[in-house]
């Protein structure tokens, strides 16, 4: 979970800036997180000040009501696929089409974006999983 230190700017195209940004537990003035996202909209215009901030992609996502600002995946990222706790490796991503819907993997692997989640699947029920991991669910 990422926390973002935001001001308000009336001036700034997205009237938010983002000063700050910290992967620890952030108390005090400015500071914002997961669940202090009054919407979507909002998510979004965080995610675009944290981006003009940090110099890489954020994306805002919405689940159960719920909404956040995570990284983006990127190009050349390694990826791998899971489901109940199996995962294997599949490449690195090759493309992902410029509306975040669609994620191609070097081994030929498609994923689709389930809405506005943070989550990509193949044949609606493999997700798409950061790094290379090659693990089986014990239980089996």
């Amino acid at each position: 979970m990422k926390y973002f230190k935001v001001e308000q700017n009336p001036h700034a195209p997205v009237n938010v800036i983002v000063t700050g940004i910290s992967e620890e537990h952030q108390f005090g003035e400015g500071w914002i997180y997961c669940h202090s996202f009054e919407s979507f909209e909002h998510a979004t215009k965080v995610a675009e000040a944290a981006s003009n901030f940090a110099g890489i992609d954020f994306i805002p996502t919405e689940s159960n009501g719920y909404f956040e600002v995570v990284e983006a995946p990127k190009v050349h990222d390694p990826v791998s696929y899971a489901f109940n706790g199996d995962s294997y490796p599949c490449g690195y991503i090759k493309s992902i089409s410029k509306t975040m819907k669609k994620i191609t993997t070097t081994e030929g692997k498609v994923f689709y974006r389930k809405r506005n989640t943070g989550t990509w699947l193949m044949h609606k029920t493999w997700s798409l999983i950061d790094g290379h991991h090659s693990e089986l669910n014990p239980h089996f």
